[in-house]
This record gives structure tokens, sequence and C-alpha cells, in this order.
């Protein structure tokens, strides 16, 4: 096998033999190199279309491989699709399909609190619950044993001279108890509305709410909207659109916002490769 220097020197190569990448544009494959040139980093062989023993014709491939190969190559298309963005796609459209699920059935309903404030020990002083249909099953001002903050009177409007002759948490509870029963509860954040009760029930010395499958509506439209933080690797929370801050109204407005959902396309907007 003889040895070259790299094109331009005095012993460069002959123009007619070639490199791997050179036979392969070609349609040909390397058997024997005749030919090489040594580099600081590796060793390049040449070879000589003309000679049967250096190269061959490539074989074609089968239409089995071709189709394999194409799938190959769309699967790795869409697994990088999907790490940079796609994910976002896939993740509304499995919202859509929650949403479809669930307003397919009426074993539901929606709940929402106004309270006190934010503070760990604030209490609902507006507690309401709507059916799927938006019927409303419960309505009412609850009386608190604390104050309602002035930031909270700011938000949502309702005083401590509105509470006066306000029923007490105890008073509502067995109403609210039958409205949720053997329900799916929906509450837009419902970490925070659950706590809440759950206070409530504590400070009156009463058996917490069953409410069976508590389902954060918020982490789901969140999910809809695909607002994703790579910083936070999660989905920013979006505001109940439309709520005015007053309990049954923003059942109301949920209701609204999971039929918006419900009737958006279930199916995820794949990239032109994918179709």
């Amino acid at each position: 096998m003889k040895e070259f220097k790299w094109w331009g020197s005095e012993n460069e190569p002959p123009s007619y033999l070639k490199t791997k990448k050179q036979l392969s544009d070609m349609g040909l494959s390397p058997i024997n190199p005749v030919g090489f040139i040594n580099t600081k980093k590796y060793t390049l062989y040449l070879y000589d279309p003309n000679d049967i023993n250096s190269v061959r014709p490539k074989r074609k491939p089968s239409e089995k491989q071709l189709n394999n190969l194409k799938k190959g190559r769309a699967a790795q298309k869409l697994q990088s699709w999907r790490k940079h963005s796609g994910f976002i796609e896939e993740d509304r459209a499995e919202v859509v399909a929650w949403a479809l699920e669930l307003t397919s059935h009426d074993n539901w309903v929606i709940l929402d609190t106004e309270t006190t404030g934010l503070e760990s020990d604030a209490e609902a002083i507006e507690i309401a619950v709507i059916n799927h249909c938006g019927d409303t099953l419960v309505n009412t001002l609850v009386k608190s044993t604390v104050a309602i903050t002035k930031e909270a009177t700011e938000v949502h409007g309702i005083t401590n001279e509105m509470l006066a002759t306000a029923p007490s948490f105890p008073d509502i509870y067995p109403t609210l108890k039958e409205a949720i029963a053997n329900k799916r509860v929906l509450v837009y954040n419902a970490d925070f509305d659950i706590k809440v009760l759950d206070h409530c029930c504590s400070l009156h010395q009463l058996q917490k709410l069953k409410i069976r499958e508590p389902i954060c509506l918020m982490n789901w439209y969140s999910k809809w909207c695909g607002e994703y933080s790579t910083y936070w690797e999660d989905y920013k929370y979006q505001p109940l659109p439309h709520a005015d801050h007053r309990a049954v109204n923003d059942c109301v407005a949920a209701l609204k916002l999971l039929k918006e959902i419900a009737s958006d396309n279930p199916n995820p907007q794949y990239p032109d490769f994918m179709q």
C-alpha cells in the first residue's frame, strides 16, 4: 500500500483515488485501500474506484430497510421535537382529553370560596357550589370568627358589615356536605380552598369534609395555556378568566373555562414530518 502526502504536497495522491466519503457519493463501498495519508490525528485511507478488489457497488437497501430507516429518522426528529417544544403541544392535547372525559359524566361539581385573607388561619366568608349544568347548589356568605383583612376586601368587595347577619360555618356545613357528597370536586387553586375549608372544620370541631378526588382546575388550565418555564420546569399559573372574586360567579367562570377546553382539538398538532 503506497503512502501519500496531503493534497497540495509534492507526493499528493493521484486524482482518481478516493476517500470513503467520496466513494459513498459515487454509490460505492470500500473493500481494500490502495494508499493512505498519515495525519497527526488519524490515517486517511484511499481507494481506487476502477479496481474491483478495492471497491464494490453499494447494495441497494430493501423496501423494508428503507421503511425502517424512514421510521428511525422520524422517531429521532419526534424525540428532538418533544424535548424542545413538542411536549407542550402533547400536554395541551392531554388536557383536552381530560376535559372531554370529565364533561361526559355528571358526577362532579365546582366549588369556590372567598376568604378573610391569605393567612394560614384564613376563614371562608363566602362559599358556592354549582353542578355540571351550572345549577347553584350552595351560594352563601359565612360569618367568620376573625375580621376580613383590608387587602381581601379590596379583592372581593366583601366587608365585615356584610357578614353581620350571615350564617356561621356550622350552619351551612350540612348543606355544603350534601352538595359535594359522592362528587368529584373541581376547585380553581384547590390546595388553598381545601386548606381553608379544613381549617374551618377544625375551628368548629366538625369532621373534615370528604372531598372526593379534588381536582385543581388551575393546574389543568395552566398546562393547556402552555406557558412553560424552563427555569421552574413547570407551567406558569394562570388567573381564572373573567373572575370577579365572588364565589358563585367564579364557579360559573370555571365551568365556562372547562367547556372551552373540552371544545378544543384533542389531537396534538404534530410537525409536518409526522404527517
